[in-house]
């Protein structure tokens, strides 16, 4: 028996609406990619050593080609002048006196190495919290386990070397690494964080990097110039190097970047491959710079100079057209471009989401060797001073190398700076003393770095 006419209408309709939404939802369900979080971070990167932000010699090929094809901001700063409190800043988007990570003087008055404080969220937590497969591969003892960077990781692929680039896993190994565990990824969402090392001191790249950029073909310093020994006697003025030297020093660290550059290719061809690389937000930043006699001295951690706080930062995200931007960023903006990204509310964080923000102002802290130094950069200029407000030098906007400070003739443009940087909230109250292990003791010891 059929049902009546009006009955077989509603039924048609019914089933026409349930077929409709069926196909909406398949149709949905094809259109919504897996969400992929890319994370490259090169270490000790000057900004201006990338071909694509004007350097003249080919060193970044690859970071090129993703240059073009993505945004590159050309005005990214970082948050610290030295390893462990940048990368905290990258992974938890806040300022190091908000994350806690540095080294800081103990009761006694030895260097002691603090952590990520425990109630403040990383960018693994977040995302693992959200159902994210999560991996990392980072190589310098600064970012041991210990110091809170690995917390949200499930895997923390962590090889100690000795702070200097020697006996580290080198930019191929690591991209090798890496590879392996996205072949395990499947379905599920991921983050993965790869961090080069190369571009730190020992400057030794293999070959034909050594050579590449050598001014004459052959250097002018023996192999394995840059460890730590050589690097105080410098700054103690018992060796003096010729300018031929220093180029040499300069060609190997060019050397090196070009070598993290080809791993890099390597790192999106295996991705591509996979079908990783195209749908996912791919961010390529440097925890910071390096200085090479810009401002009298050599190497990262003793000072707030543009050399060692300009960092390249490249962001690919699905649907985003590639452009290059002026806008002031921030490592702090790197967290809340993630979440956003991955549709995921996070905690309240200062920073924006990149191609959205433009800071009115980026702030660093703290130093490695250097004192207890904060620093600010506006549209006013650049203000560098002690914590306790000592020790200042001001850098007008039409100076952007930062060659003259010029505190007296702009003191009211210093004070305005000094203002804003008097208004940021204060520190949190937790604190996390890193213990390390004999081994990593021991190397931070005969580095200098901790007693």
């Amino acid at each position: 028996m059929k049902p009546p006419m009006n009955l077989r209408v509603r039924l048609a309709g019914i089933l026409a609406l349930v077929l409709a939404l069926t196909g909406a939802l398949s149709c949905a369900g094809d259109a919504s990619p897996r969400s992929g979080v890319v994370l490259v971070v090169l270490d000790t990167t000057r900004a201006d050593h990338f071909s694509s932000m004007g350097y003249p010699r080919e060193t970044t090929p690859n970071f090129d080609r993703l240059a073009d094809e993505s945004r590159l901001y050309r005005n990214a700063w970082s948050q610290a002048p030295w390893t462990l409190p940048s990368f905290a800043s990258i992974v938890t988007g806040v300022l190091p006196r908000h994350h806690g990570a540095g080294m800081k003087p103990s009761e006694s008055g030895a260097r002691q190495l603090q952590g990520v404080r425990p109630e403040v969220p990383t960018m693994a937590e977040l995302l693992s919290r959200a159902g994210y497969a999560t991996a990392a591969w980072v190589n310098v003892v600064f970012c041991n386990p210990g110091t809170g960077i690995s917390r949200g990781f499930d895997v923390y692929d962590f090889h100690t070397s000795d702070a200097s680039n020697q006996g580290h896993r080198d930019a191929r190994a690591t991209t090798d690494a890496a590879l392996r565990w996205a072949e395990s990824v499947g379905e599920r969402d991921f983050l993965m964080m790869v961090h080069y090392f190369d571009p730190h001191l020992v400057y030794d790249p293999p070959a034909p990097f050594d050579t590449r950029f050598e001014p004459a073909g052959a250097s002018a310093l023996p192999r394995g110039f840059g460890h730590a020994r050589e690097l105080f006697a410098l700054r103690r003025g018992e060796i003096e190097l010729t300018p031929g030297e220093k180029g040499s020093l300069i060609a190997r660290y060019d050397g090196e970047l070009a070598f993290a550059d080809e791993q890099f290719g390597r790192l999106r061809a295996g991705l591509e491959r996979m079908g990783l690389w195209e749908d996912s937000l791919v961010i390529v930043v440097a925890d910071h710079g390096e200085e090479f006699w810009d401002h009298g001295g050599f190497e990262h951690g003793h000072s707030h100079h543009r050399e060692l706080l300009h960092v390249p930062l490249i962001v690919k995200r699905p649907g985003e057209s590639p452009e290059s931007r002026f806008d002031r960023v921030r490592q702090i903006d790197i967290l809340p471009t993630v979440l956003d990204y991955a549709g995921i509310d996070g905690p309240p964080l200062p920073g924006g989401v990149l191609g959205s923000v433009d800071a009115p102002f980026a702030i660093a802290e703290g130093s490695l060797w250097g004192g207890d130094l904060v620093s600010i950069r506006g549209d006013e200029g650049t203000l560098i001073q002690e914590q306790d407000g000592s020790g200042r030098l001001f850098y007008a906007a039409d100076d952007p190398d930062e060659r003259r400070s010029v505190l007296d003739r702009d003191a009211t443009a210093a004070e305005s700076l000094a203002g804003v940087l008097s208004l940021v909230p204060a520190p949190g109250q937790g604190r996390l003393d890193v213990d390390l292990d004999p081994e990593e003791l021991q190397i931070l010891r005969d580095l200098g770095y901790v007693e």
